[in-house]
């Protein structure tokens, strides 16, 4: 009798007990969904990562964290919008902060919705490299300032007789005097595909060409007014057609040379040269007593003049990356759009500047202005960029080794664009904010010089007329691929095929490329899906690339499954550029040059007199958004079941962006922990 009050109470227990394990299951079932969905983000099964996810969050509805990892597997599938839309649910039940936030506003933009409120914009100066410091290197007198590939840029010191490479973070790299005969009053200096670079000496009046080392291996020009003589030379640019070009301002002329320093041409009669550069087929002067810039063709013959009633001190010129004129003005800069003669002040240094002789654009969008007055170069942004920040993406975390990990990260503008030149310093990487141990930078976006392949071929019954030349080109694409890349094939028919994997030989390779039946059901958004999932699903440290042979024509269906926007979201936001290669004489569908560009690819004819050495010679060329950095993690894994949290922070001068991603560390049995 004394045991029934025991049991009642037990059966008037037992409701609220269900519940409670009912959500100790959910939770487990939840954490392990998370877990499998963050697994397999990380090894590029973007798709997989989706299904887990969603499991997750089935289980628990108000798994923040689950359905951050949603977005973003989302997000690197190609599905912007489904990214979006998850995270503002977050942002709606009050579950999401700032990243997301800034997260969505990035992918709002770069779909459109905010690119045309950034129209055109002005530079301030943000950052400046003082050569008149004593606690940096010191330098006095710059007249040029020209940036490299790799986010390094070079300064001319005319009053200090030196050539200077710097970092994007002002250190110095290098520093050039010429050698035993030293540099006499250098003013410009232009570098050479094949990294040797030319120097003009003011006090000279003559060009010195250098080796990569700074030795000068010739030297060309001399004092006076004859055909190869100089007085005074000042800028230089090199033309589309490898011709040097300098201005000769003691003789009122410029003059073309080869470069191995053979006098070409000169083009007499301009009221004191200053300013030089060259865009497809024409060739720009500043006059500066004429307070406008000159135009000719590359053959010297005058096609008209720009800036007359807008310049007043015009110098230094150079192009941006969209074609538009960058004039020094006395303490401006000047913008000419050349398409419309439009002319806009894009920056006012009077308030930092006292002559502002040239100004370059970096690859990193922001322009580096000479002060020759002031021995210095400031660092102009653009305002929208300051306000936006860097876009910083976790891309990959391996931690097959752990404790050791490696991570992927992408580092972007607003627009996309690669950020290059950062070092180990611009990053701050932590786990749980707790800084890591030993992070070093194993390799940088504008160092890397591997790259992955997959070559489509269209297998429609069109293509099939070209087959012959098909089969030469696939030979010549392996052979130019296979020396410092990998490539693999895949075929567009109704279902895209893997015909033959990275390693094969070349005669396999070009026997399987082809050997799959055509078909008038082929799909080209299969195939290039797929083609991207080759790459990314393969561990890799190189570039990636998808060159695709096709007729030009994508067929009836292209976009039955993934649309032309889902398609180049996946390509570009995995970085994976397109280059399509078209055969025949027709002109190809828009949505491939469409998708060439969304991906930073390339359209070509396979009858380029390049041919397949264009084509790898662009990818080669290429500089993705990705650093990998390796750390030791000071983080206890719980034998591979708890979640690690790791913030990146990357900045650059004023400029600076973040993201917080996480990863699980290898499941183990062991007795021991860290």
């Amino acid at each position: 009798m004394k045991l029934r009050p025991l049991l009642v109470c037990f059966l008037c227990a037992l409701p609220a007990l269900l519940p409670a394990q009912a959500l100790d299951y959910n939770a487990a079932q939840s954490a392990e969904q998370l877990r499998a969905g963050v697994q397999a983000f990380h090894r590029g099964f973007y798709n997989d990562a989706w299904t887990s996810l969603e499991k997750a969050i089935s289980y628990q509805p108000k798994n923040s964290l689950a359905q951050t990892w949603l977005g973003r597997a989302q997000w690197k599938a190609g599905y912007e919008q489904e990214a979006i839309r998850t995270w503002q649910q977050l942002l709606d039940t009050g579950r999401g902060g700032a990243l997301i936030r800034d997260w969505i506003g990035v992918l709002n933009f770069r779909r459109g919705l905010g690119r045309e409120l950034s129209g055109k914009t002005t530079w301030v100066v943000t950052a400046q490299l003082d050569g008149t410091l004593t606690g940096g290197y010191q330098f006095r007198r710059p007249t040029s300032v020209k940036p490299r590939a790799n986010g390094s840029f070079w300064v001319v010191a005319f009053g200090s007789n030196e050539v200077l490479r710097f970092d994007p973070n002002f250190r110095l790299l290098d520093s050039f005097r010429g050698g035993l005969a030293g540099f006499d009053r250098p003013y410009d200096v232009v570098e050479a595909e094949d990294g040797s670079f030319f120097v003009s000496e003011y006090g000279a009046n003559r060009i010195a060409k250098c080796n990569a080392k700074g030795e000068k291996i010739t030297t060309f020009g001399s004092k006076g007014r004859g055909d190869a003589q100089l007085l005074g030379p000042q800028y230089m640019t090199l033309d589309s057609r490898g011709y040097l070009w300098v201005t000769d301002w003691g003789n009122s002329r410029v003059v073309r040379f080869s470069t191995d320093g053979s006098f070409i041409q000169s083009i007499a009669g301009i009221n004191g040269p200053t300013g030089i550069a060259a865009a497809e087929d024409k060739l720009y002067v500043s006059e500066q007593a004429g307070k406008r810039i000159l135009v000719y063709d590359l053959n010297g013959n005058p096609l008209g003049s720009l800036g007359e009633g807008t310049l007043t001190q015009p110098e230094g010129l150079t192009f941006t990356a969209s074609g538009t004129l960058l004039v020094a003005d006395g303490n401006r800069i000047m913008e000419c759009d050349l398409d419309r003669e439009v002319w806009t002040v894009r920056g006012d240094t009077s308030a930092q500047t006292r002559k502002l002789v040239q100004q370059a654009v970096t690859p990193n969008g922001d322009i580096l202005g000479v002060d020759f007055n002031q021995s210095r170069i400031v660092l102009l942004s653009d305002t929208s960029s300051l306000y936006a920040g860097l876009v910083v993406r976790v891309d990959r975390v391996n931690s097959v080794q752990f404790p050791v990990v490696i991570a992927d990260i992408a580092v972007e503008n607003k627009f996309g664009t690669p950020v290059v030149g950062l070092g180990m310093d611009n990053f701050t990487v932590t786990e749980g904010n707790a800084g890591v141990a030993s992070p070093s930078l194993v390799l940088a976006n504008s160092n890397v010089k591997a790259f992955d392949v997959s070559l489509v071929m269209e297998r429609s019954p069109a293509f099939e007329a070209y087959r012959q030349d098909a089969v030469k080109a696939v030979a010549d694409l392996y052979g130019l691929v296979t020396p410092a890349g990998r490539i693999k094939a895949v075929s567009a028919g109704e279902r895209p095929v893997r015909e033959a994997d990275f390693g094969e030989t070349r005669l396999r390779f070009v026997n399987q490329a082809l050997q799959s039946a055509p078909s008038a059901k082929w799909r080209f958004d299969l195939a290039a899906r797929f083609a991207g999932d080759e790459l990314i699903t393969v561990p890799t440290s190189g570039k990636r690339a998808i060159v695709f042979f096709t007729t030009g024509a994508l067929g009836g269906t292209p976009f039955g499954t993934y649309s032309l926007l889902e398609l180049a979201a996946y390509l570009r936001n995995s970085s994976i550029a397109f280059y399509p290669v078209v055969f025949g004489g027709g002109a190809p569908d828009e949505q491939l040059g469409y998708l060439a560009s969304a991906t930073g690819g390339r359209l070509y004819s396979i009858t380029s007199p390049g041919g397949m050495q264009e084509v790898v010679s662009d990818i080669r060329a290429r500089v993705g958004s990705v650093y990998t950095i390796r750390y030791t993690s000071p983080t206890p894994s719980q034998f591979g079941d708890r979640y690690i949290p790791l913030e990146v922070q990357v900045i650059v001068q004023r400029v600076s962006g973040r993201d917080e991603a996480g990863y699980y560390a290898p499941v183990t049995t062991g007795t021991t922990e860290k």
